[in-house]
């Protein structure tokens, strides 16, 4: 992987589990683990009009690719231009030590 073609940033936010006032334990992904630089493969855009059991989603889909680091992991979000994506595949490039970063948009 060349440097130069990193130009994009992401960030990375992990699991935050609190408790409210009630009791109730309330977890969100707030609390940002990692910014790192990466490069932006392909975005695929939904096909046929977006139904999908009776709801519509918009089914984006963005892969990135970045240097490997052991703080990335399956179970964190990622934030890329304002949005927010759940990490789908996490897929290691042993011959140029990269993870290629399989993303889908969370709707909201």
């Amino acid at each position: 992987m060349r440097a130069g073609l990193l130009k994009e940033w992401i960030t990375f936010y992990g699991l935050k589990e609190s408790r409210t006032p009630s009791g109730a334990v309330e977890k969100k992904y707030d609390e940002a683990v990692l910014k790192v630089r990466c490069y932006r493969k392909k975005i695929t855009a939904p096909v046929g009009n977006g139904l999908n059991a009776y709801e519509e989603f918009t089914a984006n889909t963005l892969i990135f690719q970045v240097r490997f680091n052991p703080l990335i992991s399956e179970r964190q979000r990622i934030s890329y231009q304002g949005r927010m994506y759940k990490i789908v595949l996490l897929d290691k490039q042993h011959e140029d030590n990269t993870y290629l970063i399989t993303c889908s948009k969370i709707n909201e």
